[in-house]
């Protein structure tokens, strides 16, 4: 029987495993697709400690190469429930159950769709979620990005060194992005900024060629030709598989304690399944350490707060 199973591999699963490996906990590290969760997505890292500036591509291959290092257990298979029978707790497989006594849930979050009619029928042929995936696709092209986080004006950005013309629209008066990427923003001259804009319908033929965007404010409609839409609306976390009796806010996001402690006792989670005010790569982390430091805690509890074994 294992100790802890880790169920998620993105950056903050792999910190979990780190520091569980460190803290010679039996564990098992689960992941369904590969290493790294978004990071692949993300072109440019500036403001994570010891990088002055590195690639997502580069920074999950350096995370695979720790992980195969530390020789941490990998098994690809989906986690699809957690049961709960006294003090012990069974992970659901799709093709078997692993009984453990503790859980450490990194299951990250996936990009939140806008609901529209159309909008399966235009994905792959349009719409995307991921301008560093299929940006090169639109070199030279009119394309537009919806939402006013950090995730939306950085796509914007990356798109105006590949593409023609970007329309940035936003549901809002302002951005909720840092300053600093509403200043690049304004600053760069192929970024035209819609506020106070919606997404109504999408129109085209086999691919889309246009979107009808609303004014919140008027109430008018108008069309928009472009070739290709990049929605960065947040993210919903990949919760949806697991029982009640792990308590969620109304968006889907676990909630924790300090520790990472779920409502369940002996589960624990971390990264952007968390409900959590900040999400950054350094959060997710920091939370993945937490969560191991925690449940290792949870299942030594003579060990004191905050202490640690040593891997050999």
């Amino acid at each position: 029987m294992y100790d802890v199973a880790i169920v998620g591999g993105g950056i903050a699963g792999i910190s979990a495993a780190v520091y569980a490996r460190r803290s010679n906990l039996h564990f098992v590290f689960i992941e369904a697709l590969n290493l790294g969760g978004q990071l692949a997505s993300i072109s440019r890292i500036e403001n994570y400690p010891g990088f002055i500036a590195v690639s997502g591509r580069d920074f999950m291959q350096a995370l695979r190469s720790q992980v195969e290092h530390l020789k941490i257990p990998l098994l690809h298979k989906k986690a699809i429930g957690i049961e709960k029978n006294d003090n012990l707790l069974t992970v659901v497989l799709e093709d078997e159950r692993m009984t453990v006594k503790a859980v450490i849930l990194a299951t990250g979050a996936a990009p939140q769709k806008l609901g529209i009619e159309g909008e399966g029928r235009f994905e792959g042929r349009g719409i995307s979620y991921c301008a560093v995936c299929d940006g090169f696709f639109f070199k030279n092209k009119v394309v537009g990005v919806v939402g006013g986080g950090n995730t939306a004006l950085e796509e914007a950005l990356y798109l105006a060194g590949i593409s023609a013309q970007v329309y940035l629209i936003h549901r809002r008066d302002q951005f909720r992005a840092f300053p600093s990427l509403a200043e690049a923003v304004a600053k760069t001259a192929n970024i035209t900024v819609l506020l106070d804009s919606v997404v109504q319908a999408y129109q085209g033929g086999d691919t889309l060629e246009s979107i009808v965007i609303k004014n919140v404010q008027s109430g008018s409609t108008r069309s928009l030709r472009l070739n290709g839409l990049f929605v960065a609306a947040g993210y919903l976390p990949n919760t949806a598989f697991l029982p009640p009796f792990i308590q969620r806010d109304e968006k889907g996001f676990i909630v924790t304690d300090e520790q990472g402690m779920t409502s369940c006792r002996g589960v624990f989670a971390c990264g952007d399944c968390r409900k959590r005010g900040v999400r950054q790569l350094i959060t997710a982390a920091s939370e993945g350490a937490v969560a191991a430091l925690g449940a290792y805690q949870y299942l030594h509890p003579a060990s004191g707060s905050g202490r640690q074994v040593q891997s050999p």
